[in-house]
C-alpha cells in the first residue's frame, strides 16, 4: 500500500505549501479553517486536446483510438486522487489492477502504460505502484463551496431574466 498523505505532502511541497497533517497528530491540530475547505473538481476537456503532440504520436500507434481512450480514462480515475493512481492490492501489480478499472486485457494495459510513459504524459512513481498524471493541473480545475454557491447564483439571476 502507498501512502496517499506522502504522495499529497510531496505534491504540496513541489507548490511550495504545507505539507498536510497526518493521522498520528492530535484531531486539533489536523482542523485547519484556511486548508480545510470542501473543494469540488473538474476535469477540462480542452478543444485542443487532440492537438497535443504527444496524444497525436499516441492517436497513430496500433489501437491508437483504444490508447487515447483509456488515457482519458486515467485521467478520469485520478481525479479522486490529485493526478495519481495507486496500487491498492486488488491486483497482483499497478497494471492488473488497471485491467480491472479500464475493462482491458494485460497486453493492452502493458501497452498503455508504455506508450504513455514514452510520450512523458506519465510518471511511475515508488517502484510503479503509482502512476502521476504529468498535466493533470492543466486538466483540472477546483471551487470551493463559496464560489460553487456565487456561480450557482449568477446562472439562475441570468436564467430568470
Amino acid at each position: 500500500k502507498c501512502s496517499f498523505d506522502e504522495i499529497h505532502n510531496k505534491l504540496r511541497k513541489e507548490k511550495g505549501y504545507p505539507p498536510l497533517k497526518t493521522e498520528e497528530q492530535d484531531i486539533e491540530e489536523i482542523i485547519d479553517p484556511i486548508n480545510d475547505k470542501q473543494h469540488y473538481f473538474w476535469w477540462k476537456f480542452h478543444h485542443n486536446f487532440f492537438d497535443d503532440i504527444a496524444v497525436k504520436r499516441l492517436s497513430k500507434q496500433k489501437d491508437g483510438d483504444t490508447l487515447v481512450l483509456l488515457y482519458i480514462k486515467l485521467i478520469n480515475i485520478s481525479l479522486k486522487h490529485n493526478g495519481y493512481i495507486c496500487y491498492e492490492g486488488t491486483g497482483l501489480d499497478l497494471i492488473d489492477e488497471l485491467t480491472l478499472y479500464l475493462d482491458r486485457d494485460i497486453e493492452m494495459c502493458t501497452n498503455l502504460i508504455g506508450q504513455l510513459e514514452q510520450y512523458n504524459l506519465i510518471e511511475l512513481m515508488n517502484d510503479k505502484k503509482v502512476i502521476c498524471i504529468k498535466a493533470f493541473d492543466a486538466y483540472t480545475g477546483a471551487d470551493d463551496v463559496k464560489t460553487r454557491m456565487k456561480n450557482s447564483r449568477e446562472r439562475n439571476k441570468r436564467v430568470k431574466s
